[in-house]
C-alpha cells in the first residue's frame, strides 16, 4: 500500500471501512488529505501539450459511493458538494482497477510524483483493538 490509489483499492477489494475525519482520509495506519493527487491521469490530459492531471482521493471516494447513480445524477451530485468528477471515458476503466476487475490501468502514472502519507499515530489516532 504504497500509493493512496492502492490504498483505496486494498479498502474497496477487501470491503474495509475508509475513516474520514478532519479532511483526512484514514487507511489502517496512514492518512492523505482528501486533496491529495492519485496516480491516475484524468481523461484527456498529459497529451498534446496540455498537462496532466490526476484524480484526487475525495473524487474516487465519492464515485466510489455513488456508483449506483446514472452519470448524469452523479456529475449533478458532485456539483451540488463541491466534489470534481471522474470523466465519464475514465468511469468503467477506474471502477475495474478499483474492483479488482484488472491488475492494472494504462491510466495509471507510474512515474507520477506520489503523496507522502501522514502517519496516523503522529495524528494522534489510534486504532484499538478488541480481544475476547
Amino acid at each position: 500500500m504504497a500509493d493512496v490509489l492502492s490504498a483505496i483499492r486494498e479498502y474497496n477489494v477487501n470491503k474495509k471501512d475508509i475513516e474520514e475525519r478532519n479532511g483526512l482520509v484514514i487507511f489502517g495506519d496512514k492518512a492523505w488529505q482528501k486533496t491529495a493527487k492519485t496516480n491516475y491521469v484524468q481523461y484527456g490530459t498529459g497529451k498534446e501539450s496540455v498537462a496532466k492531471e490526476y484524480y484526487t482521493v475525495d473524487c474516487i471516494l465519492f464515485l466510489l459511493k455513488n456508483v449506483h447513480l446514472p452519470h448524469a445524477m452523479y456529475v449533478r451530485q458532485a456539483a451540488q458538494g463541491n466534489v470534481p468528477v471522474v470523466r465519464r471515458p475514465d468511469r468503467r476503466d477506474l471502477l475495474a482497477y478499483l474492483n479488482a476487475e484488472t491488475t492494472t490501468s494504462g491510466s495509471i502514472d507510474k512515474s507520477a510524483p506520489l503523496e507522502i502519507p501522514i502517519s496516523a499515530p503522529k495524528l494522534g489516532l489510534y486504532v484499538c483493538v478488541l480481544k475476547d
